[in-house]
């Protein structure tokens, strides 16, 4: 499945057949005091349509799909964390937080991101969540997990790599990434080593993840230093990828 523009790219957050929240449902919770959560409606259409229009920290942001109107489609994803049975597929039924307004074209910018993710965190701890999805890195997430995460992204910590990204092991020890291109416009693949484990692999990839979403896309070769040693990162000269090696065998 080809990843939606990032005009169009929203999270998606799934409920059980018949309860998904509706418009009123959505602006009771945000009257409450006890919400906190710090958003407002800026527009409310009729309840049959099934969406309102949020500002938030000066963003605006459509949440579609509410009940009574028909759920916005869901397709499951192939990559999933934080469950610890199976990802929800079956009975299933999702909203949408999307970027809207003049900042629908600037739908990938980190702050637009970040307050995204924000919202749609505060939101599903709220409201009787089974998942969460991100189209771009095609990434399911138990909502508890999803909202660590972002939580501790936005606190300071790292970047949600196994989340807002994903990362998939190969046969030959190399760790690839998909998603990681809708923030910096270039996916990662990193080199295998001889004996070394996946996680260990993929722990390193989601440091990799973390620095390249913090320092932009890579426009010429350097060294990376991550603890054990330099990589050497240089960008693919025939698509939009970061080749990652270790600097010593």
């Amino acid at each position: 499945m080809q990843n939606d523009s990032k005009e169009r790219a929203g999270l998606q957050i799934l409920f059980a057949r018949n309860s998904r929240p509706s418009a009123d449902d959505v602006a009771a919770m945000l009257d409450s005091a006890e919400s906190g959560i710090s958003a407002r409606i800026t527009h409310r259409p009729p309840s049959d349509e099934g969406w309102l229009e949020l500002l938030a920290s000066g963003l605006t942001f459509d949440l579609r799909g509410l009940a009574p109107a028909a759920p916005v489609p869901f397709e499951p994803m192939m990559h999933r964390y934080g469950f610890e049975t199976e990802a929800p597929v079956e009975d299933i039924e999702a909203v949408e937080l999307v970027a809207s307004g003049h900042i629908a074209a600037g739908a990938g910018l980190q702050p637009v991101v970040r307050m995204l993710a924000n919202l749609a965190a505060d939101l599903v701890l709220r409201l009787p969540a089974r998942a969460v999805v991100w189209q771009p890195a095609q990434t399911m997430m138990e909502p508890q997990y999803f909202s660590r995460t972002v939580y501790n992204w936005l606190s300071g910590g790292a970047f949600p790599a196994l989340g807002l990204t994903a990362l998939e092991a190969g046969a030959d020890g190399s760790v690839n990434s998909t998603g990681l291109s809708y923030f910096i416009g270039q996916d990662l693949q990193l080199e295998g080593r001889r004996g070394e484990a996946p996680v260990d692999a993929v722990k390193l990839a989601i440091r990799l993840v973390d620095y390249l979403v913090c320092n932009g896309p890579l426009v010429e070769r350097q060294v990376i230093e991550a603890g054990e040693g330099g990589l050497i990162a240089e960008p693919s000269p025939f698509q939009n990828r970061v080749l990652i090696w270790r600097e010593r065998a």
